[in-house]
């Protein structure tokens, strides 16, 4: 068995050898078997007994003109015939991956991510593609990084801060770093109001001796908050560390500390109290949130479509 090009330059099993044995088993004549396969009666003739003296032994007794199963023939068909029908399945399969009617997507993603993000999603590509299988695997930024290299995603939603070198990505949305602050706090009295923008915009050095309520310092919510601090040179005071940025910002709401947040965030938290977010200084910090895979990897029209519908949902739900 092997592989042959067809006419669209595409590669297919190769069972030449089980479909002529079967086709002469099912005529029982030469010649009739040569005209159904489109060849010559020798061709066919040769073929058959090259075929047999790699074997080592006789398929088929000759009667007269008759092609009769000899016992290692009736086993080489039976199997060959299954073999065929294996073929069969594969065509149709490989036909339908081509046309994108099958095939799965495994996706990595945040926990927090997920929830507002994915669902709405799955539901607009299932009826789009309902033969492609979504497989979502959760983790933290490094665990779904590690996932990709070790090939067990195809997909990483990660923010532009965490792609590898040996990653390429297509962004899908841009969101604001936000600073929460309690609603009654001095602090509010110094945000300012700017044309075309959904929130204020406060300052950082406000923030100079600051409580805060910040993230670890392995989350990349993080990694942008400290170095938004480090470009303005503000120094806080004290600096609480909690891993769940939601119970951060209800820490906020309760007049523990200033916190910050993802624009996405921010709209899929609930709480009682409220917090007020603002822009930081005079040059706010966007984060691009971004669809990213191994670098040369194939992606299929289903899964650039998956994209896609993952940077409108995202867009529409920022901006809503």
């Amino acid at each position: 068995m092997g592989f042959k090009r067809n006419g669209k330059g595409r590669c297919g099993m190769n069972l030449k050898e089980q479909t002529y044995v079967c086709v002469l088993a099912e005529c029982g004549n030469i010649t009739k078997a040569a005209d159904r396969l489109y060849i010559s009666q020798p061709a066919l003739s040769i073929y058959i007994n090259n075929l047999e003296k790699s074997l080592g032994t006789k398929l088929f007794e000759r009667a007269g003109k008759r092609f009769v199963l000899t016992p290692a023939g009736e086993l080489y068909v039976e199997k060959a015939r299954k073999m065929l029908e294996l073929k069969k399945e594969f065509d149709e399969a490989m036909a339908e991956i081509r046309d994108n009617k099958r095939g799965k997507i495994r996706v990595g993603v945040q926990l927090r991510r997920e929830t507002w993000l994915l669902p709405p999603v799955l539901f607009k590509f299932a009826s789009e593609y309902p033969g492609i299988e979504v497989v979502i695997r959760e983790g933290n930024m490094w665990e779904i990084s590690q996932m990709l290299e070790r090939y067990e995603l195809d997909l990483v939603l990660m923010n532009s801060a965490s792609v590898r070198k040996d990653m390429e990505y297509q962004v899908l949305f841009e969101e604001e770093l936000l600073i929460a602050v309690p609603q009654i706090h001095p602090l509010n009295e110094k945000a300012v109001y700017v044309e075309g923008s959904r929130y204020r915009n406060l300052d950082l050095n406000w923030l100079e001796g600051e409580n805060l309520i910040l993230q670890n310092p392995n989350q990349s919510i993080r990694a942008d908050v400290d170095a938004a601090l480090k470009d303005a040179g503000v120094h806080p005071g004290k600096i609480q560390v909690i891993r769940n940025i939601e119970t951060a910002i209800q820490m906020t709401a309760e007049g523990l500390g200033i916190s910050f947040n993802r624009e996405s965030y921010a709209g899929n938290m609930k709480y009682r109290k409220k917090v007020n977010y603002y822009t930081m200084g005079e040059s706010p910090r966007k984060t691009a949130f971004v669809a990213g895979y191994r670098q040369g990897m194939f992606v299929p029209e289903y899964m650039q479509r998956f994209i896609e519908l993952i940077s409108e949902q995202g867009k529409e739900y920022i901006f809503s």
